[in-house]
């Protein structure tokens, strides 16, 4: 009887601690958390004009997402340091280089405040999209990728998302919103055009959005504080 009560009390404390920390007690430190507005009198506290959430979240194009399962496949978390595999950390920030100056931050629970959900992924069998709105110049670079993933990269093992695309007859000249097809395999027959619908523009937008790399509030004056003795 004694064995079989300290196995069901390891069996607790095997499942339970874990549960503790890496469910419960984030979510309450979430709830916890609000926007930081930015004061102009302690610019250099706050390391620059930034607030959280740093502009509104798309909350259409966040639905759409998880809609489509980007999720699976597309993770939103830089992971800290201490977790090494440091290749997930070069050029993923604003400096697009292969060996930035400063390495992107890892991510904070400040990243998600203002989203009802946060969209940490299952996998990273694709790209990390925390900071995605820095890769993408501009929104037919986003659409082209959902579209057909292997115009842009014939080695893509990406899915394509061809149901968020409507295939038109022209009317007139181009549209401004038909996706550069022209000359690939992909392009549409003579006379037709692949034009984004509403729900790929949210979702476009969504993924232009992502900018996670921003400065955390006052860490260059915790950093610049004299060492305590």
């Amino acid at each position: 009887m004694t064995d079989f009560r300290t196995f069901v009390l390891k069996l607790v404390a095997a499942f339970g601690a874990p549960w503790l920390l890496l469910i419960v007690w984030p979510s309450i430190s979430y709830q916890s958390l609000a926007p930081i507005a930015y004061n102009k009198d302690k610019g250099d506290e706050l390391d620059g004009a930034y607030m959280f959430p740093m502009s509104s979240v798309n909350h259409s194009g966040a639905t759409i997402y998880a809609q489509e399962g980007c999720a699976q496949c597309h993770s939103q978390m830089i992971r800290p340091p201490q977790m090494g595999l440091d290749a997930w950390r070069k050029g993923w920030g604003q400096d697009q280089s292969d060996r930035p100056a400063e390495p992107t931050r890892a991510t904070v629970l400040r990243d998600y405040v203002g989203e009802k959900y946060a969209y940490l992924g299952v996998s990273r069998i694709g790209p990390d999209l925390a900071n995605a709105g820095y890769r993408f110049e501009n929104a037919t670079q986003v659409h082209l990728h959902l579209y057909e993933p292997k115009a842009v990269n014939p080695w893509s093992t990406m899915p394509s998302y061809k149901h968020l695309y409507i295939v038109r007859k022209q009317q007139g000249p181009d549209s401004t919103k038909a996706l550069p097809l022209v000359g690939t395999a992909y392009a549409p027959r003579d006379g037709f055009e692949v034009v984004p619908t509403p729900e790929a523009e949210q979702l476009a937008a969504y993924i232009l959005s992502l900018k996670r790399d921003y400065p955390i509030p006052g860490s260059k004056a915790l950093a610049a504080a004299p060492a305590k003795k």
